[in-house]
């Protein structure tokens, strides 16, 4: 078993720190954290009696997004090269330096070179989103091209959107978010009703949309969708995160401005999604844009709910519309309620849904064959 040190620039949680912290608690010893930046995912991990590594970077690297500009990218090169030497002197200690991030691709990259290590990266993202400026997307598909020698990608149509950019096919690997089903909460009635009670809820049905709060993750499609309909309920589950907290202003006052206070309530970040989830009539996901994966899809499908999810990205990979979830076209307000509608409306449609879904996802998705994946990139490598 090759030794590892896996990358991320952030120790907030975001999908691929949720990744890292799946993989580093079910991984073998050999595989090492480490993080750029503080955050609760770091906690997390020392929880669960693995070590991470912190080496604190520049703040003009953790200020590049997405969007950054060239002058910005230039900007942050000085911070990336103090980076890079840090983590090349612990990377020695790893006989391979994996990337889990796009900012931390280019740190890992000058890194592997002065430490004589091989590259792998873990892509997360559909680099083709328009949100990534044409430096940043050029950037990171250069330095992939250079000095990367595979590269992990969550979802099939991650992959194609970086062979379609420009990255070399040979290099992709497929490597899906594993999940443990027997550690997923499943639907308790129980839970369901102590939950209404605390939040202040009726008996009516419950929906939740959990994620960070950003306009691409379309909580606000969801409370349009509520106001065509008097009967349902709503908790959205997520903090504001990467600059988002004006969205967060935003789709509050929407809620209010739509009359919907007394049947929406906002949880922001909490740590036990899953039992959340499980509290759930129905769990919907609405991002405008094609996710890279779509992890609350899946978790929703191991809490043995009914899934509502929108079309493309990899969502399109893990529902099978119809027999384990229903698919709505992304930002369609009047399909998201004519599918709440119909799940609400036909209680074997929902059982069926809950339980085909489950046993799809357990099957298709495991952490087993997650970290199998890891551990066949990192033997081809060296």
């Amino acid at each position: 078993m090759k030794s590892a040190m896996f990358v991320s620039h952030t120790g907030e949680k975001g999908g691929a720190e949720i990744f890292l912290i799946d993989l580093l608690k079910a991984g073998p010893q050999e595989w090492q954290a480490c993080f750029l930046s503080d955050g609760s995912a770091l906690d997390e991990l020392v929880k669960s009696g693995r070590q991470p590594l912190l080496l604190k970077v520049g703040q003009k690297m953790l200020s590049v997004r997405r969007g950054s500009s060239p002058r910005a990218l230039a900007a942050a090169a000085l911070d990336v090269f103090v980076a890079a030497w840090k983590l090349s002197r612990e990377a020695r200690n790893y006989d391979v330096i994996c990337a889990n991030s796009q900012k931390s691709l280019f740190v890992c990259a000058l890194a592997a070179k002065l430490s004589g290590r091989p590259l792998v990266w873990f892509l997360h993202d559909i680099i083709t989103d328009a949100a990534f400026s044409a430096s940043n997307r050029r950037a990171s598909l250069a330095f992939a091209r250079f000095f990367a020698q595979r590269v992990g990608v969550n979802s099939l149509e991650t992959g194609k959107a970086f062979i379609s950019a420009g990255g070399q096919a040979d290099k992709v690997r497929t490597v899906y978010n594993g999940f443990d089903p027997d550690a997923a909460p499943v639907h308790d009635p129980q839970l369901a009703t102590a939950l209404r009670a605390k939040l202040g809820l009726d008996d009516r049905p419950l929906v939740g949309l959990f994620g960070r709060l950003s306009e691409w993750k379309g909580q606000h499609v969801l409370l349009e969708a509520l106001a065509r309909t008097a009967d349902v309920q709503a908790v959205i589950v997520g903090g504001a995160l990467f600059g988002q907290q004006a969205y967060e202003r935003e789709i509050q006052a929407l809620a209010t401005r739509l009359g919907l206070d007394d049947r929406v309530r906002f949880l922001g970040f909490r740590d036990d999604v899953q039992t959340l989830m499980a509290a759930m009539d129905i769990v919907v996901h609405t991002s405008i844009t094609p996710e890279p994966f779509g992890r609350v899809v899946v978790e929703g499908m191991l809490a043995g709910r009914p899934v509502i999810a929108t079309i493309g990205g990899g969502v399109t990979e893990i529902v099978r519309d119809g027999r384990t979830g229903l698919l709505v076209p992304p930002g369609d307000v009047g399909a998201l309620t004519a599918a709440i509608d119909k799940i609400i409306s036909d209680p074997n449609l929902a059982a069926m849904l809950s339980t085909e879904g489950r046993k799809d996802v357990a099957t298709r998705f495991s952490l087993k064959t997650t970290l199998n994946s890891v551990a066949n990139i990192l033997a081809e490598v060296g």
